[in-house]
């Protein structure tokens, strides 16, 4: 029923008792005994309800004139008066009493009884007044008007009751949104294989090449109010309204792709990465935010746009596969910087993720290598009880070397002390490694990884070594290692210890490899690595192997070359990911996905051939990873909803991949 009939048609109104009298009058023509009794009811009714009207005018009297509000006393003058005001029951939102300037704003008239605020004001609650707050939260919309709203709790004989005031502010909200749309953000915008795309190029190519990024670009901004600037060879700028921005932000930034037609004669295909700031109080903090935003894009691989407002990060694109960076300068630069800080450091401490596999052991198995031979003691932090490298550790703990060497977190939060120096290898966000306390408790933190930057990523690291194209984080350590200590200065164990590393991520030297990865490898073979000790590693006992065939045939096909196998069982975490990849090996397979049981939680472990980036789908379930291995931690989840939520999480991956490849340039 349609609001202007809702308050005429009430059971106690005239109208309502009107009809209910005709219809007993009807009524008497077939049944004279029905028809009198309908009209004695309808006697009664209205003299109940004239009852009840005169007692709630009463009521209302005494309380505008009697009741006391925070030692003020409300006078019958506030009728007059120009601020709408209303009355109102605290627990229903019951309108009991409103004066002349609340009916001409709400078109109802004053003193409407049973209405309630939500029916004028949907978006009206109450919690603010319990809270002892006086102003409404934001803006209170009513029809298309905006108000702010003031109030606080009445106390009279009639009960607990609200007084609300109303202060139109409809032209200020409109102003102020509009000033929103038209504020300015700031945006950087790097090609991200420059150096690639021109090298042993002509100079009519590399024109033609630059001259082709610039034209999609201008044609990008065409119909946006924004200004494009080149400021270095391989660097732009441009500054764009936040309206404007959203347009390109709901078209996916469609020049990631546009720009991935041009390609150089060796067939490098050209890639952007776009950093936006915006919201900041000044132009210089929103060049700030596009400053970290584009190195989000860049650690993260490239080939993609970041938005950086006051809190969080927003991604699209990253659809493409990390480019390998064929310099080790950052590398050389990192070894001289680490060198001094171990130096200048008490102790090391070192530590990986959660769960720790080979890869996070065999890397800080390499920086105990570099803090001994600088003479400091050094410990890796450790869970025994929950760690995928046991035969690792076990190992390695049989090296004089490293008698003590590992050590609970508990323990490395006795034994540090405020000139201690934390590394932190294969993860790059707080909640995964393996003690977050033990993070937050140290000043000088270092870290080296080759995951795609997260945006909850350990900030203020005084040394960051973080290259997604790498394989592994043990490769990484191995080109450190070069610049650190003499060849002769590593254990064998050490070099078999990153060789293992690098073999579990790149599975078996078969994926994510570079030419880097090959030179790492046979880095760690002239130190003293043996393959065959190294690949016997990797055997799996016959428990794992009966769970991963468990695993393996409750799998299923989720369509778009994506399969995806569930167990509401335990199953062990390396049983888990010999499980994805064996169902990788499947023809037509781009990508699989294994969830299985963890305590309350359930374990995620996603494996791709390349073609799917695994890490944008991990990260819809709240975890992360590389381009083509990632995971996620289902906190509390049962199977049933970890099934709905990856099922969802792998649909909703695929339809944004169809919207950033737009039909229309």
């Amino acid at each position: 029923m349609k609001k202007p009939f809702k308050q005429p048609l009430h059971v106690g109104s005239s109208l309502f008792l009107v009809l209910f009298a005709l219809f007993s009058v009807g009524c008497i023509h077939f049944s004279v005994i029905y028809g009198v009794v309908g009209l004695v009811l309808c006697l009664i009714w209205r003299m109940a309800t004239l009852h009840g009207e005169r007692e709630s005018r009463r009521q209302v009297q005494e309380l505008m004139n009697n009741v006391v509000i925070e030692g003020g006393e409300i006078r019958p003058a506030i009728t007059h008066t120009p601020l709408p005001t209303v009355v109102a029951l605290a627990t229903t939102g019951e309108i009991v009493w409103a004066n002349d300037s609340f009916a001409e704003l709400s078109g109802q008239f004053a003193g409407a009884r049973h209405m309630r605020l939500t029916e004028l004001a949907p978006t009206f609650e109450t919690r603010w007044l319990i809270e002892g707050r006086q102003q409404f939260p934001g803006e209170l919309r009513m029809g298309k008007r905006a108000y702010h709203v003031y109030g606080s709790m009445v106390q009279s004989g009639a009960g607990q009751m609200m007084m609300l005031h109303f202060l139109d502010c409809t032209d200020y909200v409109q102003l102020r949104d509009a000033a929103e749309t038209r504020r300015p953000a700031i945006s950087i915008i790097a090609i991200d294989n420059y150096e690639e795309l021109t090298k042993n190029a002509t100079d009519s190519e590399k024109s033609s090449i630059l001259a082709g990024i610039d034209k999609r670009l201008s044609a990008w901004i065409k119909d946006c109010n924004a200004v494009l600037r080149k400021f270095d060879r391989d660097k732009y700028i441009f500054l764009i309204e936040n309206a404007e921005l959203e347009k390109l932000s709901a078209r996916k930034f469609a020049v990631l792709q546009d720009v991935r037609d041009i390609q150089n004669h060796e067939g490098v295909v050209a890639t952007l990465s776009i950093g936006i700031g915006k919201d900041g109080e000044t132009l210089a903090e929103c060049y700030q935010y596009a400053s970290l935003a584009i190195d989000m894009a860049l650690s993260r691989g490239g080939d993609q746009a970041v938005i950086k407002n006051r809190y969080t990060f927003e991604f699209f694109g990253g659809l493409t596969e990390e480019v390998e960076k064929r310099t080790k300068v950052k590398s050389r630069v990192v070894a001289n910087a680490l060198t001094q800080l171990i130096r200048d450091s008490s102790q090391v401490l070192i530590m990986g993720h959660k769960n720790s596999d080979m890869d996070a052991i065999g890397a800080a198995a390499g920086m105990v290598c570099a803090a001994r031979v600088k003479g400091k003691p050094v410990h890796i932090v450790v869970d025994p009880h929950h760690t995928m490298a046991g035969d690792l550790i076990e190992r390695l703990e049989t090296l004089p070397e490293y008698k003590d060497v590992f050590i609970s977190a508990e323990d490395a939060m006795i034994l540090c002390d405020y000139n201690t120096l934390l590394i932190v290898v294969d993860v790059n966000r707080p909640g995964y490694v393996e003690s977050e306390a033990l993070l937050q408790s140290i000043n000088k933190v270092a870290v080296i990884d080759h995951h795609r930057r997260a945006a909850d990523y350990i900030e203020n690291a005084v040394v960051s070594l973080h290259e997604p194209y790498a394989s592994s984080a043990s490769e990484l350590v191995s080109e450190l290692l070069q610049y650190l200590v003499p060849t002769t200065g590593i254990l064998s164990g050490e070099a078999e210890a990153m060789l293992a590393g690098i073999y579990l991520d790149t599975k078996g030297f078969s994926t994510r490899t570079g030419v880097r990865t090959f030179e790492a490898a046979a880095y760690l073979r002239r130190a003293g690595a043996e393959a065959g000790d190294v690949k016997r590693l990797f055997q799996s006992s016959f428990t794992q192997y009966m769970e991963r065939q468990k695993l393996i045939s409750s799998a299923r096909d989720c369509g778009q070359g994506v399969i995806f196998a569930l167990t509401a069982e335990e199953v062990d975490r390396v049983a888990a990911a010999q499980a994805a990849d064996e169902l990788l090996s499947i023809i037509g397979t781009r990508a699989s996905v294994v969830a299985f049981r963890r305590g309350n939680d359930m374990a995620v472990s996603a494996r791709a051939s390349g073609q799917v980036n695994v890490q944008l789908l991990m990260e819809r379930l709240g975890g992360g990873g590389n381009h083509t291995a990632a995971g996620a931690q289902l906190k509390n989840t049962t199977p049933e909803e970890a099934d709905h939520m990856v099922t969802e999480a792998i649909q909703g991956y695929f339809a944004d991949q169809q919207t950033d490849k737009p039909a229309e340039h």
